[in-house]
């Protein structure tokens, strides 16, 4: 089904750079399409040997111990824990999330990791924040969105279960 309304963004696309631009748009539109794969690919290769790997690598038994829907708070306090170190970008991030799931994490520690990784990263608070925005602005930040992961961890399992099909 995502697939399905992706392909057809895509047509839609198409169809109105086409009539907006005509051929000279599609051409450009493909051509920054040519270039903007050129540079991800790697890193999206990247992404997917280290999920695959960590799906080999960790056994489901404990991944599903650690992070599956029984682990509870447990769960979703490792969530948070690696979601706040982990330096990586989305395209390490998501395709090892989705293995993870795949091996028997559950939802909560899962929405709590990504929670985390988006609204709490220890290295941009680190590097970023603190040289230019300053101390007081990084502390009061970091403590305003620090509830999000653990509302998050617990809240989105429910709430997938109502998606889930």
């Amino acid at each position: 089904m995502t697939l399905g309304i992706l392909a057809g963004l895509v047509a839609l696309s198409i169809i109105v750079i086409r009539l907006r631009h005509g051929n000279e748009g599609l051409k450009d539109g493909f051509s920054q399409t040519s270039s903007m794969m050129r540079r991800i690919a790697p890193m999206m290769l990247i992404g997917l040997v280290i999920a695959a790997m960590t799906e080999v690598a960790l056994p489901s038994d404990v991944i599903n111990r650690w992070l599956g829907d029984e682990a509870g708070v447990t769960g979703i306090a490792i969530g948070i824990a690696v979601g706040a170190t982990v330096p990586a970008g989305p395209y390490v991030v998501i395709p090892l999330l989705g293995s993870l799931m795949t091996s028997g994490a559950g939802v909560g520690p899962i929405a709590a990791f990504i929670t985390a990784w988006s609204v709490i990263p220890i290295s941009r608070t680190l590097v970023w924040e603190l040289p230019f925005l300053g101390a007081g602005f990084a502390v009061s930040r970091f403590l305003v969105v620090l509830p999000f992961p653990i509302v998050a961890g617990f809240l989105a399992p429910p709430v997938f279960k109502l998606f889930d099909s």
